[in-house]
């Protein structure tokens, strides 16, 4: 009766469970020639299985990659040797003979460099997502040697200029704009080359494509399928070396977005980046530059209660009376008090005291009191008439006649008692009665 294996008392195994020797999750969903070259483990960790010992690979062979050459080439229609195995063990020769043509080689390395995978990366969009300079070399001579165009796009739309700008390889820039590939390729997202420096804010490698690229083909001011220049993307994510160089290669400072008209001033502003809305301003930056709808960087500053950026932009000369589609003005859309008053301008000046109106002329039959003339009332009684004044005394005011006249001033002294208080009758002395005057022609 048969047997069963050893193996089989152990019953059935989950591979779903069991753990898998592999890459990191970094590189996990990537296939294994696109993955980083790694020296093999010498003894495997626990509850892996150990894998079958590979043949020896130099460090320098990547995966997915043309082997080493094993014959040199010669230009021309030449015959280059190759070894003929097999010799002393009496095995059958070889099908192929021993001197090749050169032309069947290099046409088959040339159709293995510029072969797609399903993800429709070549081997030279392998070789600069892994940074190996040495392979781009190779493939690139290979391109060239073949008549075929560097701009060859994945299924992502990527060139290899692309993820060469997107890994931060300036040197690979430099080799593949030299070589011809185009800086204008456009991603799928319509951003150039230069887009993407300014994106993931590489100005190494914008320097590389500013200065590689012939006269006249890169464009700083395409825009991409948002309507954004490189300017704006670098403005976007605070880049002030990126914007530096854009401005210093002729950027247009004030050019717009084709979706809403905003320059980069009033993308700077918007991002709250008071060393943009700085930098740009310096750079001769519009302030008074307005958007489709009639805003201007003012509006966006006060209505958002950006107090900083109100005031650079008010000492740089900014309007405050323009108006949007609206009819608003910045001081209309401004909800900060404080930028409220910066708009007013009296954010720099000392609030004024209150002061006193000026004394208007006195009506006819009446007199003002002055406070020295409220200090002849002693606590003896009223005034008493002067002997060398011969006129007589003079009767109390009479209360003014109701008439179209404006109202009654009462001027109070500097220093009265709290229980004087002004009123439109006679004014009398406090604490005691002003006496009755005496009638003409009596005694």
């Amino acid at each position: 009766m048969p047997r069963c294996p050893r193996d089989m008392d152990e019953g059935p195994v989950d591979l779903r469970t069991r753990p898998k020797a592999g890459a990191p999750d970094s590189e996990a969903t990537l296939p294994l020639r696109k993955r980083r070259y790694r020296e093999p483990q010498e003894s495997p960790g626990p509850g892996i299985v150990p894998a079958p010992e590979p043949s020896p690979q130099s460090p320098s062979t990547y995966p997915g990659l043309p082997g080493p050459a094993t014959a040199i080439y010669y230009p021309g229609p030449f015959l280059y040797p190759a070894p003929a195995p097999f010799s002393v063990l009496s095995l059958p020769p070889p099908t192929y003979p021993v001197l090749c043509p050169l032309e069947n080689p290099l046409t088959a390395d040339i159709a293995r460099a510029t072969r797609p995978d399903e993800d429709g990366d070549t081997p030279l969009h392998i070789a600069v997502a892994q940074g190996n300079l040495l392979a781009v070399h190779r493939l690139v001579h290979l391109f060239q040697q073949g008549g075929r165009d560097l701009d060859v796009y994945n299924n992502l739309r990527q060139t290899p200029l692309h993820l060469a700008v997107i890994t931060t390889l300036p040197s690979v820039v430099r080799l593949l704009v030299s070589k011809g590939a185009n800086p204008m390729a456009l991603d799928r997202n319509g951003q150039t080359a230069a887009h993407l420096a300014c994106e993931h804010r590489s100005s190494s490698c914008l320097r590389a494509l500013l200065e590689t690229s012939a006269p006249g083909a890169l464009s700083l001011e395409a825009r991409n399928y948002e309507g954004l220049t490189p300017l704006h993307v670098a403005v976007n994510t605070e880049d002030r070396e990126t914007v530096l160089l854009l401005l210093d290669r002729g950027a247009d400072v004030d050019a717009v977005d084709i979706k809403s008209g905003r320059s980069p001033l009033i993308h700077a502003v918007e991002n709250n980046s008071l060393a943009m809305v700085q930098l740009l301003l310096q750079h001769g930056a519009n302030v008074n530059a307005q958007m489709y709808s009639g805003s201007s960087a003012l509006h966006s500053a006060s209505g958002r209660g950006l107090l900083p950026l109100v005031r650079t932009l008010v000492r740089s000369g900014a309007d405050s009376s323009l108006k949007n589609c609206h009819n608003d003005t910045p001081l209309m859309v401004a909800r900060n008090r404080r930028v409220i008053d910066i708009l007013r301008g009296k954010a720099s000046r000392p609030s004024p005291q209150p002061t006193l109106g000026p004394a208007e002329p006195s009506q006819e039959g009446s007199t003002p009191i002055s406070p020295e003339g409220s200090s002849q009332f002693g606590s003896s009684g009223p005034p008493s008439a002067s002997p060398a004044s011969s006129s007589p005394p003079r009767s109390p005011p009479e209360d003014p006649p109701t008439s179209l006249q404006g109202p009654q001033i009462f001027f109070l002294p500097t220093q009265s008692p709290t229980a004087f208080l002004p009123y439109a009758g006679p004014l009398r002395a406090p604490g005691r009665p002003v006496p009755p005057s005496p009638t003409p022609g009596g005694s």
